[in-house]
């Protein structure tokens, strides 16, 4: 079997193999492969084992990386550096017993430390992502940052953070998902005792496990029906696209980015980008694997219909071994048991409820609160200890008849969870304060759908009547904009964002259609989608350069396709900036600053005042 970079697991020695730079070495490594040739050293190969800092001056001087069999030296200590990525590495020891959740308490004060570590988490992913989309680039520190505050976090408040991942909101999606699965991840990891730093890392790939697919088209994305085998093929693109855009990053570990880039991968060799199997995915890899699945599976998604907690579980344990390690499998449902504090149920005499705790003597025994309605209020019934699920003391006539998904049957998670604990602020948007409203405009300007209504302000002071009241000065204000683009989702939404930026929009659904309308009306800025039907967004832009009157017109190229937006860097030809696809308010609003600092929308501002530019 083939290993990364050319390192064939049959010609390397059995046991836990890593692939690190030489500044990691540490004495005690024995070195199996360089990627450079043994005849660039003084040393004859095909193996060294360090034991001088000579050697690994030597090594960093003529190598980029070296490849080290851990059992087969005298230091087994599992490396730690940044630049360590593990190539080959058996399970590390799981301990037999698995308590960590079920011993944590729940309780308001709990929660209220929970909620404002969770609201901190939302704010600072949304914060995270919108920056990324505007400029490409990682904010590095927030990322960590995040990490850092889940794993001071796990001994005090794991059981109100796993409850707060069952609050599930479809239009914030994409936020929660990362949120959660950083949160599961980090909570298993630190329940299976690995230690702070894993607690740590873990919880970054969590993070930041499915950044790729910010490089995908957002219709493949928010696609319901069945995927096309081509469309399946461009969906698997996205842990290249993310192992890619992490590794250019110094600042994230090799260990991160190699988890994510196999955290697709299966037990059975089945799996995407490369095939791996077994002990040549990452351990990291495996276990985002599995969380990344049930955090998924249990929520409400564009795709794939919302399975309860125990279905969830039951398809993990039904493909374990083959899409998922077994071992890691079985250890994660011990982890968060059969059932978790949170989760709705049907009582056998057909009464709603939520389990509030575990309690684990004498058996698993569920502490539920029944739920009634008054009026259009959630009511909360007194406690009821419910007898061992398979048999025992309490209340034999009374059982779990049936788990339900989150917020089943009409209630509210985030409504029965303020009414439980008495947090009068947890419902409607402030659950994540600004973030989520920031994150729904996101997501409604990606052609989501209307985010939801925001909680009553105070009356803002009147704008002038026919000035944006968000943006009272707008040196591009009126400027006459056309968008090109072949999807009506983007022309609406790109339509949206430039108008409450004060611009007079038209927009063209074909490079043939926007050609015509440039001929016949004065535009003083074009957003140009690149692939387009027919006439691809390249050609009219080099027709527009082609031509006198449209040779100096500010040209904004916008695509969601990753290979098209490196075409156009490569090449660019002709145009003035960039806008990848999704795109949001911040987005488009930075853009036109851009083109205003470099003087394009001043000057297309004196030709659309210039006679002759009226209609």
């Amino acid at each position: 079997m083939e290993l990364k970079q050319g390192i064939r697991l049959e010609q390397a020695q059995p046991g836990a193999l890593f692939r690190l730079a030489p500044s990691e070495l540490k004495l005690g490594h024995k070195v199996i492969s360089l990627d450079c040739s043994w005849s660039d050293t003084p040393f004859p190969g095909p193996s060294l084992f360090i034991d001088s800092f000579e050697q690994k001056q030597i090594l960093r001087d003529a190598c980029r990386w070296v490849v080290i069999d851990l059992t087969a030296g005298t230091n087994p200590a599992r490396p730690k550096g940044s630049q360590v990525e593990p190539l080959f590495e058996p399970l590390p020891p799981i301990p037999g017993k698995i308590d960590l959740l079920q011993r944590s308490r729940l309780s308001a004060e709990t929660l209220n430390i929970g909620l404002k570590i969770y609201r901190t988490l939302v704010r600072r992913v949304t914060d995270f992502t919108l920056s990324f989309r505007e400029s490409g680039r990682l904010d590095v520190d927030v990322a960590i940052s995040i990490t850092h505050l889940l794993a001071r976090a796990q001994d005090l408040s794991l059981a109100a953070l796993i409850w707060l991942t069952r609050i599930k909101d479809k239009q914030y999606y994409l936020a929660q998902h990362g949120v959660n699965t950083s949160i599961l991840m980090s909570g298993f990891v630190h329940g299976l005792g690995w230690g702070r730093d894993r607690v740590e890392t873990a919880a970054l790939i969590g993070l930041l496990h499915d950044l790729g697919k910010a490089r995908l088209d957002l219709d493949l994305l928010a696609k319901s029906d069945e995927l096309s085998e081509h469309e399946m093929d461009e969906l698997r693109t996205h842990p290249v696209l993310g192992y890619e855009l992490l590794r250019r990053n110094p600042e994230i570990t090799w260990e991160v980015a190699s988890a994510i880039h196999a955290s697709h991968e299966r037990p059975d060799g089945q799996g995407y980008p490369r095939g791996l199997e077994g002990n040549a995915i990452p351990v990291m890899a495996r276990i985002i694997a599995i969380v990344d699945a049930y955090d998924a599976m249990t929520s409400v998604r564009s795709h794939g219909r919302q399975m309860t907690h125990q279905q969830a579980l039951g398809r993990l344990w039904k493909e374990r071994d083959r899409q998922f390690d077994q071992n890691l499998v079985e250890a994660f449902i011990q982890f968060l048991g059969w059932i978790t504090p949170g989760t709705l149920v049907r009582l056998s005499d057909d009464r709603l409820a939520v389990v509030v705790e575990i309690r684990s003597e004498a058996g698993i025994r569920p502490l539920v609160r029944p739920i009634e309605r008054g009026g259009e209020e959630l009511e909360l019934g007194p406690e009821i200890l419910l007898a061992p699920q398979f048999g025992g003391d309490g209340r034999p006539d009374l059982k779990i008849q049936e788990l339900l998904p989150d917020n089943a049957a009409g209630v509210s998670m985030r409504n029965l969870t303020g009414k439980l604990f008495g947090l009068l602020d947890l419902p409607a948007a402030s659950m994540t304060d600004e973030p989520a409203a920031g994150l729904a405009s996101l997501q409604a300007s990606r052609g989501r759908g209307k985010p939801p209504e925001p909680a009553p302000e105070p009356a803002p002071v009147p704008a002038e009547p026919d000035k944006p009241a968000s943006t009272p000065e707008m040196p591009h204000r009126g400027l006459r904009v056309l968008v090109i683009d072949d999807s009506l989702t983007i022309r609406k939404t790109l339509r949206a964002l430039l108008e409450k930026e004060g611009l007079l929009v038209e927009v063209a659904e074909s490079g043939e259609e926007g050609l015509t309308a440039l001929g016949e009306k004065p535009f003083d800025l074009v957003f140009l989608d690149i692939l387009l039907p027919g006439m691809s967004g390249f050609a009219v832009l080099r027709e527009l350069r082609r031509k006198k009157l449209l040779e100096h017109m500010p040209v904004v190229m916008i695509s969601g396709n990753p290979q098209a937006t490196e075409q156009f860097f490569l090449e660019r030809i002709g145009a003035d900036d960039f806008l990848p696809k999704p795109f949001s308010q911040p987005d488009v609003g930075a853009c036109l600053a851009r083109l205003q600092k470099r003087g394009r929308l001043r000057e297309a501002a004196v030709r659309t005042a210039a006679p002759g530019r009226g209609e």
